[in-house]
C-alpha cells in the first residue's frame, strides 16, 4: 500500500526525488548521484519504497550473473491524471503530492546549487496569494493564464530564451480556516 509515512525518511524522499528526473535508474546510478549514502543503506530504502508501493522496476537485465534492476516512481504517482487522482485514497493524495513538493525542492535546489544567483534577474518568484471566487471565475482565471502559457510554449530555443518551470497548486482553503497576509 502506498503510504506517505514511506516517505517520510531524507533517503527515501531523495531517492524519490532523483527517479523524478527520468525513465529509471539502478541502484548503482542511484548510489552515484546520491554517494553520501552508503550503499546498503540506499539498497534498504529502495526495498521499503518498492514494498510500499512508491516505486516499482522496470526493467530488469542480467549482468554477469547478476540481476540489475531499474526502478521509477510507481506510474501513476508520478505524474496522475484527474481519473487518477480521484481514484487515490486520502493517504495516497498525500503521498502523490509529498513527491510533487519534493520535484519542487530538487529543482529549486538544483537553481540554487549553480552558483551566484540573481534571483530577480532570474525572475525566480514563488507566493501565495488567498482570495474569493467561484468556480466558474477560477475556471476563468485559468483560461486566460492557459492561453498565455500557450503562447510560451511554442517559443523554441535560442533567441535569449532560458528555459522555465511553471508550478502552480491551487487548493480551498477550509471554511473556518484563517487567510494568510502572503499576497
Amino acid at each position: 500500500m502506498v503510504t506517505s509515512a514511506a516517505l517520510l525518511h531524507p533517503v527515501r524522499l531523495r531517492v524519490v526525488q532523483a527517479l523524478l528526473t527520468g525513465d529509471g535508474l539502478t541502484t548503482q546510478q542511484l548510489h552515484e548521484r546520491l554517494s553520501d549514502v552508503p550503499i546498503a543503506t540506499l539498497y534498504r530504502h529502495v526495498g521499503h519504497l518498492v514494498t510500499h508501493g512508491v516505486i516499482e522496476v522496470s526493467d530488469e537485465q542480467q549482468i554477469r550473473g547478476v540481476t540489475e534492476k531499474t526502478y521509477r516512481v510507481v506510474e501513476g504517482l508520478a505524474n496522475p491524471s484527474a481519473e487518477e487522482l480521484r481514484a487515490l485514497s486520502p493517504e495516497e493524495l498525500v503521498t502523490t503530492f509529498t513527491m510533487f513538493t519534493s520535484g519542487m525542492i530538487r529543482d529549486f535546489s538544483t537553481y540554487v546549487d549553480q552558483g551566484e544567483l540573481d534571483l530577480v534577474e532570474d525572475r525566480v518568484s514563488f507566493a501565495q496569494a488567498d482570495f474569493w471566487a467561484t468556480t466558474a471565475e477560477v475556471d476563468a482565471f485559468f483560461d486566460t493564464v492557459m492561453v498565455a502559457l500557450r503562447e510560451l510554449m511554442t517559443h523554441e530555443q535560442g533567441q535569449g530564451r532560458t528555459q522555465r518551470v511553471l508550478t502552480t497548486v491551487l487548493i480551498p482553503r477550509p471554511e473556518n480556516a484563517v487567510p494568510s497576509d502572503n499576497a
